[in-house]
């Protein structure tokens, strides 16, 4: 425990500032750099490592989504996933073809980590790129870390009915009551912070913001959990002591990013 707040005292306040205060270009090399040591946990705990062109090839995609993003834009690099994945199917069957099987969870593993998480995660840098970027870039944190606070809380007081055993044998419905109710009410308040610095939003939508990029958190937690017990790995690393790897603590976010940029669009909330 000594070691996760320590980490967590010193590694929060730098990535506030990062997303903050540093340039858009900052953003994304984070996020490039976050997919691209969480290829190589997922590679490892999946024992496919060894397939080093296969992971190497992975780690390029993983950072290459981040950097069309930021020089394209989103809405031109969802176009591009398809080629992406296309590259990454072709290594898998290169590796075939030369008689070293690759395996379809190994192919799995490279579109994952190479394509999809990183153009996930590629949804920070569009909101930093936005208007008022550097207010906007932590929503998808809002709903994420008083989330999964408010899951622990409510899970440890009310927690009795398991909600996926086999996945995730911590989790219980009123975990996943409490997690979406403080994403809602911490975007509640996220936007009452907001208009101190002259960004009006509509509340009752930015509540809804919270909600469904809550449920988009703990979907994207189960979805990460769901790999690690197929692995038999506790975590995907130990980057970050008391934390875990790369994918342990930015897991969800490639879930709840893109979820939260698209509402703050769809829903017209400032």
């Amino acid at each position: 425990m000594k070691a996760r707040l320590i980490v967590a005292a010193i590694g929060l306040p730098l990535l506030l500032a990062v997303l903050c205060f540093a340039p858009p270009w900052a953003v994304t090399a984070l996020f490039a750099a976050v997919t691209v040591l969480g290829s190589w946990e997922l590679f490892h705990i999946l024992h496919v490592e060894k397939r080093r062109g296969a992971l190497i090839l992975t780690m390029v995609c993983s950072a290459a989504v981040q950097f069309t993003v930021y020089l394209a834009g989103y809405d031109k690099t969802v176009y591009l996933f398809l080629p992406f994945a296309l590259l990454l199917f072709l290594c898998w069957v290169a590796y075939y073809e030369r008689q070293e099987p690759f395996g379809l969870e190994g192919l799995a593993a490279a579109l994952f980590s190479g394509a999809f998480v990183p153009l996930g995660l590629s949804a920070m840098t569009v909101l930093r790129r936005s208007e008022r970027g550097s207010l906007l870039v932590l929503a998808p944190l809002v709903v994420t870390f008083l989330g999964d606070s408010g899951a622990y809380f409510a899970g440890r007081a009310l927690g009795k009915r398991k909600m996926s055993p086999r996945t995730s044998p911590n989790k219980t419905v009123a975990g996943l009551l409490g997690g979406l109710l403080s994403s809602a009410l911490g975007m509640v308040l996220y936007g009452l912070v907001l208009r101190a610095f002259g960004l009006d939003g509509r509340l009752w939508k930015l509540a809804i913001v919270g909600l469904v990029g809550g449920a988009a958190d703990q979907l994207g937690d189960l979805s990460f959990s769901l790999i690690k017990r197929h692995a038999g790995a506790k975590d995907y690393g130990n980057l970050l002591p008391g934390h875990g790897g790369a994918y342990d603590r930015f897991d969800s976010t490639s879930f709840a990013a893109p979820t939260v940029l698209a509402l703050l669009k769809l829903l017209e909330v400032f």
